[in-house]
C-alpha cells in the first residue's frame, strides 16, 4: 500500500511540477494547479516522509507565478475563484502541521506567506475597493472587522465555522498586522518575514459569552480591552488561530487574565525567560505554558533573527538567535487556522510599508548602512526622553515641542534610531506611493511585490549619487554605511 500511495503523490507531482510560465491568455491554469495540490496534500499519501518534495514543488510554482503576464480582464474574472482556492491550500497544508517535520513545516511558512501576497495582489482585481491612506483614518469609526460582515469584502473562515456571526472562544489568538513603521519592523526583521506583527489573546465571559481581549502594548503593558475596541485598533489584517485542546485555552486565559491583575509592563528587553514584563506575543507563551505546566511551549518553531548589523541590533535591544514573532503561531502544530480577514482598502499601503522595511533591512544586513543621529533624533535621545521623567510637567514639555507621548520605560538609544527609521521609511513611502500610483493610472493595476522593491533600489542608488554630490537626500542623510 506504501508503493502504491507514492506511486500516486509521484504522478500528481510529474504533472504539476513542469517548469510552467503563467499563460497570457488563461490564468485558469494557476487554479488547476491549486486543485491539484490540495488534492495532494489532503491525501493519504502526504506525509512526513513525502511532505518536502511536495512542499517544494509548491513553493516553486508560485514563485513562477507572474501577474504581469496576466491581462486586467483575466485576473478580474478569476481573481475571487483563485483566492478561494489559495485560501484552501492553506487549510490542507495546515491540517497536517503536527504530521511533519521542521523542515515542512518551515516550508509550509513560506508557502502561506507567498498565497496571502497573492491573495492581497487579487483582491484589488476581485473587489475594486479604494485604497486608503491609515494616517487619516479614525479606526474607532469605522466597521467592526469579523464581525460586521456585510461592511468588508468576503473573509475567509473555516468551513464547519462559517456562522451568521463569527463567535470567538476563550484561547483563541488573533495574530494582527497594524498600520505603523513599527508594524513593518517587526514584520520583517526576522527571517520569517511576513504580515504580522502583533498578538491579540481572547477571553469569552463564561457566563455572559461576551468576548474581550488582553492585549501589550508599548506604554501601557497587559491590559484588557473591549471585543470592539481591539477589532478596530488600526487592524489592516487579523488571522483567528484556535487551540485543538478547548481545555487548555480556557485555562491558558485564567493565566493571561494573572497578567493583567499584576500590571505587567511592556518587555523592551524581550526576555522570554522573565514574566515580570512581556510583550504581545509574550502573554500567548506564558499563558499556555503556565496552563500546560511546561509541555506546550508555543511556537513549536520560532523565528531566527540573523540582521548582520550590530550598531542597529545594540539600539534595538535585540541579539540574534531564535526570536519569537507572531506570524510563528501561524505554523505552530497547537492550533487550528480559523479565519483570515484583511481589510482590502489598506492592503497598498501594507504592502508598500513592507517593502519599505524589507529594503531597509536589506541594505543594513547587506550593505553595512547604519541610523545616524539627526537633529531630530538627537533631540528625542536627550531632550525628548529626559523630560518624560518630569512626571506632571511632561503635558507642558510636549505641548511647548510637540513631542509625541513616549513610554518614559522606552530606551533613549531605540527612541532616537525609531525618530530615524521613521523619517527615511516616511519619505520613502511618499516617494513609492507617487511611483506606484503613476503604474496604476497607466496599467490599471499596482505594482507588485517584486516590483516595488526594485523599484525601492533605484530610488537608493539614485539618492546616494545625490548624496554624493552634496544635493538633497531622502535616505543618505540619515542611513549610510
Amino acid at each position: 500500500m506504501r508503493h502504491l500511495l507514492l506511486g500516486f503523490l509521484v504522478l500528481c507531482l510529474s504533472c504539476a511540477s513542469v517548469a510552467r510560465k503563467p499563460s497570457a491568455i488563461d490564468s485558469g491554469i494557476i487554479q488547476e494547479d491549486m486543485k491539484r495540490y490540495s488534492a495532494i496534500v489532503t491525501s493519504s499519501a502526504y506525509d512526513k516522509n513525502t511532505c518536502a518534495v511536495t512542499l517544494k514543488d509548491i513553493q516553486q510554482n508560485l514563485r513562477n507565478i507572474d501577474w504581469n503576464a496576466y491581462t486586467n480582464e483575466d485576473l478580474k474574472n478569476h481573481a475571487k475563484d483563485t483566492m478561494n482556492l489559495f485560501w484552501q491550500l492553506r487549510l490542507g497544508i495546515h491540517r497536517k502541521l503536527a504530521e511533519v517535520d521542521k523542515g515542512c513545516v518551515l516550508q509550509a511558512r513560506d508557502i502561506f506567506h507567498m498565497l496571502r501576497d497573492g491573495e492581497d495582489y487579487l483582491g484589488d482585481f476581485a473587489y475594486s475597493v479604494k485604497a486608503l491612506n491609515p494616517s487619516e483614518m479614525d479606526f474607532q469609526k469605522e466597521p467592526v472587522p469579523i464581525l460586521d460582515r456585510k461592511a468588508y469584502p468576503p473573509y475567509f473562515v473555516r468551513p464547519d465555522l462559517d456562522d451568521a456571526t463569527f463567535k470567538f472562544r476563550s484561547g483563541d489568538l488573533m495574530i494582527a498586522r497594524g498600520v505603523s513603521f513599527i508594524s513593518a519592523i517587526i514584520s520583517q526583521i526576522s527571517d520569517n518575514r511576513s504580515h504580522f506583527s502583533h498578538v491579540v489573546f481572547v477571553d469569552v465571559n463564561e457566563k455572559t459569552q461576551t468576548p474581550s481581549t488582553i492585549e501589550s502594548y508599548v506604554g501601557s503593558g497587559v491590559k484588557p480591552y473591549e471585543i470592539n475596541f481591539a477589532l478596530k485598533n488600526e487592524n489592516a489584517r487579523l488571522l483567528v488561530l484556535r487551540p485543538k485542546d478547548a481545555t487548555l485555552g480556557a485555562r491558558a486565559t485564567s493565566f493571561a487574565n494573572k497578567a493583567v491583575a499584576a500590571k505587567t509592563p511592556y518587555d523592551y528587553a524581550m526576555d522570554f525567560n522573565d514574566p515580570k514584563a512581556m510583550s504581545c506575543v509574550e502573554v500567548a507563551v506564558y499563558a499556555y505554558n503556565q496552563a500546560s505546566q511546561g509541555q506546550v511551549k508555543i511556537p513549536v518553531y520560532p523565528a531566527l533573527l540573523n540582521l548582520n548589523n550590530d550598531d542597529f541590533l545594540q539600539k534595538m535591544s535585540l541579539k540574534r538567535g531564535n526570536l519569537i514573532t507572531p506570524d510563528d503561531l501561524e505554523t505552530d502544530p497547537n492550533f487550528d487556522l480559523v479565519l483570515d480577514w484583511r481589510d482590502y482598502r489598506l492592503v497598498r499601503d501594507s504592502r508598500h510599508k513592507d517593502a519599505i522595511l524589507s529594503e531597509l533591512m536589506r541594505w543594513m544586513s547587506d550593505l553595512h548602512y547604519n541610523f545616524h543621529l539627526t537633529p531630530k533624533s538627537w533631540a528625542a535621545k536627550y531632550i525628548v526622553k529626559p523630560s518624560r521623567s518630569l512626571g506632571p510637567l511632561w503635558p507642558l514639555v510636549q505641548k511647548l515641542t510637540g513631542a509625541p507621548d513616549i513610554d518614559k520605560q522606552i530606551p533613549g538609544k531605540t527612541l532616537a534610531v525609531m525618530t530615524a527609521l521613521n523619517d527615511v521609511a516616511g519619505d520613502l513611502l511618499e516617494e513609492i506611493r507617487k511611483q506606484d500610483e503613476a503604474y496604476i493610472q497607466k496599467h490599471q493595476r499596482s505594482m507588485t511585490n517584486l516590483q516595488l522593491r526594485e523599484a525601492l533600489e533605484k530610488i537608493r542608488v539614485a539618492d546616494q549619487k545625490n548624496y554624493a554630490a552634496g544635493a538633497k537626500s531622502l535616505i543618505h542623510k540619515v542611513l549610510h554605511p
